[in-house]
């Protein structure tokens, strides 16, 4: 095994597109009703990883770790966001993280976090936040605390629920 733990670039968008349409596709098998449904896994992919390699040449806040043997076996991808109320007031939130089925159980995952903590510490992040969708329970496992909960919505079903414009009426 030659793997290698690194910081993404933007040439690494093909890496990207790879391991993010492996996750999207593992993910909705795994949680059907939850996962958002891309009709083409590889395209949205490649528009997630097309905006995120070019950030990576201007954009201090976005972290991003490859782990590569021969091919990419493992990735996360988060960001540095200041919280305007309340504490933490500086948290790195864990948008991506994934590792190939056949690269799992060696460590790897835990190899990429800590190389994303290295690059997080020094921008004052003293707490790392994690989003899962009802039913995915790893973060409970590895002793995490659920912290708020996160509802979607489509926008015609939140225009439905707010209903049409209110006429404000004159009381004179």
């Amino acid at each position: 095994m030659s793997l290698v733990i690194r910081s993404a670039e933007p040439g690494d968008r093909r890496n990207l597109e790879h391991l993010l349409a492996a996750l999207i596709r593992e993910h909705q098998a795994a949680f059907p009703a939850a996962y958002p449904h891309f009709p083409d896994a590889a395209e949205a992919a490649a528009s997630i990883a097309a905006g995120y390699a070019e950030r990576l040449t201007h954009d201090s806040g976005l972290v991003a770790v490859l782990a590569v043997d021969r091919a990419p076996v493992g990735v996360l991808v988060g960001e540095v966001c200041a919280r305007p109320v309340g504490q933490p007031a500086t948290v790195g939130f864990v948008e991506w993280f994934y590792v190939t089925p056949e690269a799992r159980g060696q460590g790897i995952g835990r190899a990429i976090i800590r190389a994303a903590l290295a690059l997080v510490r020094p921008l004052g992040v003293t707490y790392i936040e994690v989003s899962s969708v009802p039913g995915d329970r790893q973060w409970q496992r590895r002793g995490w605390q659920e912290s708020a909960r996160r509802y979607v919505a489509p926008v015609a079903h939140v225009d439905a629920w707010v209903g049409p414009e209110e006429v404000a009426h004159d009381a004179g």
